[in-house]
């Protein structure tokens, strides 16, 4: 456990600035953030699909007009609700878990998952300059944000739990 704890310490204190930056900047406030927060059926969340594995995107580049910068928007505000109310759920399956016992099945699934997302974020982070069009560039930054809390957040909570405190 000594050891887990002092990996933890050390990994979360090497973070890059820009991700811990990213990490902590406010997710979307408005109706469709919220309405794909609470509910899976609130809102047709098809398009997703074709974002969610971040780049490269099969998508083609859109026009670059107002109504097409308005929907990236939403479409924003659409993944970032969907995105956290999925982490609620992974999140409440964790304390579950936590709470059954198995907090250093926990501390190890955080660990790898967090070092899965930060690879993944320094994937597409190489990658942003390749992304000229105004909604892939958008929808990447949107997967980079969303990598970074992942990392940012799971390397918290398994330090909350190394120290033998309940994050939950």
């Amino acid at each position: 456990m000594k050891r887990c704890a002092q990996t933890t310490l050390d990994t979360y204190s090497c973070l890059p600035p820009e991700l811990i930056m990213l990490a902590t900047v406010p997710l979307p406030t408005l109706y469709l953030f919220h309405e794909a927060l609470s509910s899976e059926d609130a809102l047709d969340e098809s398009e997703l699909q074709y974002w969610e594995s971040g780049p490269p995107f099969s998508q083609p580049e859109a026009a670059d007009t107002v109504q097409e910068s308005q929907f990236t928007t939403n479409l924003t505000h659409v993944f970032f609700g969907q995105k956290s109310r999925l982490e609620n759920q992974a999140k409440a399956c964790r304390k579950r878990r936590y709470a059954a016992g198995d907090g250093e099945d926990v501390i190890m699934d955080l660990h790898t998952t967090a070092t899965q997302a930060l690879r993944e974020w320094a994937r597409v982070k190489n990658s942003m300059a390749e992304y000229t069009a105004r909604r892939h560039r958008e929808m990447a930054q949107s997967v980079l944000q969303w990598h970074a809390r992942i990392v940012y957040s799971y390397y918290q909570e398994a330090g909350a739990l190394e120290r033998g405190e309940n994050p939950y």
